[in-house]
């Protein structure tokens, strides 16, 4: 059974809503200083979102690219929520780095995590923007 690109994209937006819940609790917990629940609910999160960008978004985005004729303006914007997603998984994993004691960090990690969170809403909804740009108008 082939699965066509707005089918993956669909699905991908499950994905996300699902994710930004999880990580939303995650925040949550940090807030609360249960930091063990944080860290083990940012373990989770953060391998469903590579695999999400694996295995939903990269085909969708090949898909779309292949069939559409974007214009310079939209491939921009596609960039840039590329650009942004790809800075929340490196800082993801620095994060984790830390914490293994393998990296070692100049400022608050708290800091870090937030800037995190923050670039990661942000690639959600650019994400989501685009969702709406090519399946919906």
């Amino acid at each position: 059974m082939v699965i066509d690109v707005k089918t993956l994209a669909m699905a991908n937006l499950a994905v996300q809503v699902l994710l930004i819940i999880i990580v939303s609790g995650a925040a949550y917990l940090a807030k609360k200083r249960e930091l063990g629940k944080h860290c083990m609910t940012m373990r989770v999160a953060v391998p469903i979102q590579i695999i999400a960008i694996a295995s939903v978004m990269l085909p969708s985005l090949l898909g779309y690219l292949e069939h559409g004729t974007p214009s310079i303006f939209f491939k921009g914007e596609i960039l840039t929520h590329h650009t942004l997603g790809l800075a929340v998984i490196a800082l993801w994993i620095y994060i984790n780095l830390v914490f293994a004691g393998v990296a070692k960090i100049g400022v608050k990690l708290a800091i870090v995590m937030r800037l995190s969170f923050t670039l990661w809403i942000l690639a959600l909804l650019f994400g989501l923007y685009l969702y709406v740009q090519i399946w919906v108008g």
